[in-house]
């Protein structure tokens, strides 16, 4: 399923390119929510919050196309790519569950 694993590639850079490098919005959604409201002010910390999920939102759109043509060609990064859509849909989880 993952392509590190599978075709003998090494697996941190996959590893830093599917899961860490999308795990920053997340955490971003998460660090502002626990930033005090006199840092930023209110409607800042909500702004950065909107366009941290905008931004992800859309990344997780690429992600995802990236990984439909990666299915069609037979691709083993598939499941990578399935990985880092799901990564960067979490803010939005966040932002309209136990964040919001």
């Amino acid at each position: 399923m993952f392509a590190g694993m599978e075709t003998g590639r090494p697996l941190l850079p996959a590893l830093i390119r599917h899961v860490a490098l999308p795990a920053a919005a997340p955490i971003a959604v998460t660090a502002l929510y626990f930033t005090p409201v006199a840092v930023f002010g209110c409607v800042n910390r909500g702004l950065m919050a909107l366009s941290v999920v905008l931004l992800s939102s859309l990344s997780a759109c690429v992600t995802t196309g990236i990984g439909v043509r990666a299915r069609a060609r037979h691709d083993p990064s598939v499941g990578w790519w399935l990985l880092t859509s799901l990564i960067l849909l979490l803010p939005i989880a966040l932002i309209v569950g136990p964040l919001g």
